[in-house]
């Protein structure tokens, strides 16, 4: 098996899918898996070192295992099976769980232990990086910029900031914004083949996946 890192979350186009994408340190093929938004947003914070108020699920899920006196070792990615990925959390006492990779991720960021791909999967589902649309390190120094920006809004935020009275700030909408002329759809703006054409994903649960017509395993169209 590999060693894998996360390279991040990403939005794939033209099918609007949430993807996680795994990847070699050094490697030209990554690993891209299409996930749920909400295990998207859980895998994000944990890269961003978001921590929550209260526990979230994978928080949760963590603090039980650690009364329990159990421990998650490493997390596997092991295989693909019509088109939906599966994966495994190892633990301390040797027992082996089955899991969604996008959860499974969840809480390997959250303890910190390796994610491992097997090399057969990697083989079959892999795509190579130029394919995937990963940013440039110019791209990712942007992401972390606006990141801290973002926590420095949340630490100042007020709730009384929310639910705002028309008036008060931004004004209520008025004769003025009322759509015009250049407002209203012609025909350049229908969509085209290729923008209505959804490419093809690999799913990480049935549960959020395609249904049983899917085809043999395949990447996300555009990364």
């Amino acid at each position: 098996m590999r060693e894998m890192v996360v390279l991040g979350v990403r939005v794939s186009v033209p099918g609007n899918e949430v993807v996680v994408v795994l990847g070699e340190p050094g490697g030209t093929v990554v690993l891209p898996i299409v996930i749920g938004p909400r295990e998207g947003a859980a895998i994000a914070s944990a890269q961003a070192g978001l921590v929550p108020p209260r526990p979230l699920t994978h928080d949760l899920l963590v603090s039980i295992l650690q009364t329990l006196g159990a421990t998650v070792v490493e997390v596997r990615v092991t295989r693909v099976v019509d088109g939906i990925f599966h994966a495994e959390l190892v633990l301390s006492a040797g027992q082996v769980v089955d899991a969604r990779p996008s959860d499974a991720i969840a809480v390997a960021l959250r303890v910190h232990c390796p994610v491992l791909c097997e090399d057969d999967l990697l083989e079959v589902a892999g795509v190579p990086v130029a394919d995937a649309g990963l940013e440039t390190a110019e791209d990712q120094g942007e992401m972390a910029s606006e990141m801290e920006e973002f926590r420095a809004f949340l630490a100042e935020v007020e709730p009384e900031d929310f639910g705002r009275p028309a008036g008060e700030g931004e004004p209520g909408a008025g004769p003025d914004d009322a759509p015009g002329p250049d407002d209203a759809p012609g025909p350049d703006d229908a969509p085209g083949p290729d923008e209505d054409a959804p490419g093809p994903v690999t799913w990480d649960d049935d549960a959020d996946g395609p249904g049983p017509e899917a085809g043999p395993p395949r990447a996300p169209g555009a990364g």
